[in-house]
């Protein structure tokens, strides 16, 4: 026999579902937009890295870069709360330029540029872009990390060579698409990462054979290399976690 819900019992049953159903859209609007957790120790980027790597110094006059920031403020065309833009010389008259940004909370709509967007929106034409791992380990899982080298030509016709990696939290991003589900999947769980860009880069001749740009994708290499060796454990951190 089916029991009949008198109209009281019906509105209250009503009622329980309604706010049921409330308590989980804001269980989950509570895990898509988490609680930001302010970093008590901040990195001191400009000061933490030094101006004297193995045989490289910093020029007092350094090279213009390709920019990786605009304005002042975290937001969609400045993802960045620090950046450092650097040249460095060694005493052979080799130059690399490098750009190190860090952000503190990365998200879907506010995250780290990738320069293969970066350079084509200032002037330069992707030539080549392919993946590599880097002979740098991760601090935390003693794995290479991984990134991309990269070949770009300006408008004027000269050549840039670049190497770069991204973390973002404790991953290596190698694609957009693995940053936003990484991203995606750290916000359900209630944490927001950060993110950081690492980048070298150096200006080649055009007519530079595939032997020339090789030795000099090896020389950012072994640059980074002694640039992560050479700053503090909590810098270190941010660079190759």
């Amino acid at each position: 026999m089916t029991t009949m819900l008198s109209g009281p019992w019906r509105l209250q049953t009503r009622t329980w579902v309604l706010a049921s159903l409330l308590f989980a859209a804001a269980v989950a609007a509570r895990l898509a937009h988490p609680t930001l957790h302010e970093r008590g120790d901040e990195p001191q980027l400009e000061t933490s890295i030094p101006n004297q790597i193995g045989n490289w110094s910093a020029l007092a006059s350094p090279l213009t870069q390709v920019s990786i920031t605009q304005g002042n403020e975290p937001d969609i065309n400045q993802p960045y709360d620090q950046s450092v833009l650097r040249t460095y010389a060694d005493d052979q008259g080799h130059q690399i330029g490098v750009a190190v940004a860090w952000g503190k909370h990365q998200r879907q709509e506010v995250k780290i540029h990738r320069p293969e967007l970066c350079y084509p929106a200032q002037g330069y034409a992707v030539k080549q872009l392919i993946d590599h791992t880097f002979n740098i380990n991760s601090i935390t899982t003693q794995q290479p990390i991984i990134g991309k080298r990269m070949i770009a030509l300006d408008r004027n016709g000269s050549m840039e060579v670049v190497s770069y990696w991204i973390r973002i939290g404790s991953i290596y991003s190698d694609s957009a698409f693995k940053t936003r589900m990484h991203i995606l999947r750290e916000g359900l769980a209630g944490r927001v990462t950060d993110g950081l860009l690492m980048r070298v880069s150096q200006k080649v001749p055009v007519s530079a054979e595939p032997s020339q740009l090789e030795r000099a994708f090896q020389r950012q290499e072994q640059f980074a290399a002694d640039l992560v060796r050479s700053v503090t454990p909590a810098t270190r951190d941010l660079l190759a976690r």
